[in-house]
């Protein structure tokens, strides 16, 4: 069965963003690509893309989207990372923000594995 897809809100300030989340296999390759987008309400077609493309767990699917225990170098111990926790959510929207994002002038597609480890993750595990 096929969940209905939901659109949330992060409030940063007084500004509210839109975001969806959602999981894609690659069928040839055996991985994975959890996916964020974000963007402001009306302007929906300029939104922020961060592709997180990971192996596919044979039991799971992406581990990003259920919580994957990940080492931080920054904080010197494993953190469980789920994508879906409104804290990485907020990260995804810095990230795109400091890559140039303007949420009302143009689409910015990021790669997510880079995000992850400007914040001192180490993601060798959800690659081959």
């Amino acid at each position: 069965m096929r969940m209905k897809k939901s659109i949330r809100t992060l409030r940063v300030g007084t500004c509210f963003y839109l975001f969806s989340t959602k999981v894609t296999r690659v069928s040839e390759t055996d991985e994975s690509v959890f996916s964020i987008r974000l963007f402001v309400d009306a302007y929906s077609r300029f939104a922020l893309l961060i592709h997180f493309r990971t192996l596919d767990d044979y039991y799971v699917g992406n581990p990003l989207n259920h919580g994957v225990l990940l080492y931080n170098e920054q904080m010197k111990e494993e953190e469980i990372v789920n994508l879906n926790r409104p804290k990485f959510i907020r990260y995804a929207l810095d990230y795109g923000i400091r890559k140039g994002w303007r949420p009302q002038e143009a689409q910015v597609v990021l790669d997510g594995i880079a995000l992850l480890h400007e914040l001192g993750y180490k993601t060798e595990k959800l690659q081959k």
